[in-house]
């Protein structure tokens, strides 16, 4: 694409205020989700290294949490400024898409709070296997809503 196609192209940056929200939403999904599939493949290397020592194991998911659980209050406000902004040509659908991604988001937020209060092992693998697999969902979710 040379420079004069460019120049008429229909595409436009983001404005200001549209550039932090999706910029926020991202940043906060990817420590959402990808800092749980990160701490997934980190605990088994954690209990070999450490002999299983689960203080060390609480240590690090206290230490994760720290910073998940403000990314996911994040995704939640910008998640409502999203909303604000829908689009008024948006596909009929869009509104279907939306209300699954925001089923899937509140599965993954209770999934997680379940998986850090849990005391069985099955209870802790479950709980955290169902939040991450819907924090990947929801993502997939938000790149259709992107579109």
């Amino acid at each position: 694409m040379d420079h004069s196609q460019i120049a008429s192209s229909t595409v436009q940056l983001a404005s200001a205020a549209d550039s932090v929200r999706i910029f926020l939403h991202v940043t906060a999904a990817t420590i959402w989700v990808g800092g749980q599939f990160t701490l997934a493949a980190l605990v088994p290397v954690l209990r070999k290294a450490t002999g299983n020592n689960s203080e060390i194991i609480k240590a690090v998911a206290k230490g994760f949490n720290k910073i998940a659980w403000p990314s996911f209050a994040v995704l939640i406000a910008t998640g409502i400024w999203n909303m604000t902004s829908i689009p008024k040509d948006a596909p009929s659908n869009y509104s279907m898409v939306l209300g699954m991604k925001m089923m899937i988001v509140l599965l993954s937020g209770l999934a997680a709070f379940m998986h850090s209060r849990s005391k069985n092992p099955k209870s802790v693998a479950m709980w955290g296997s169902i939040s991450g697999l819907a924090a990947l969902a929801a993502t997939y979710f938000g790149a259709l809503l992107a579109g």
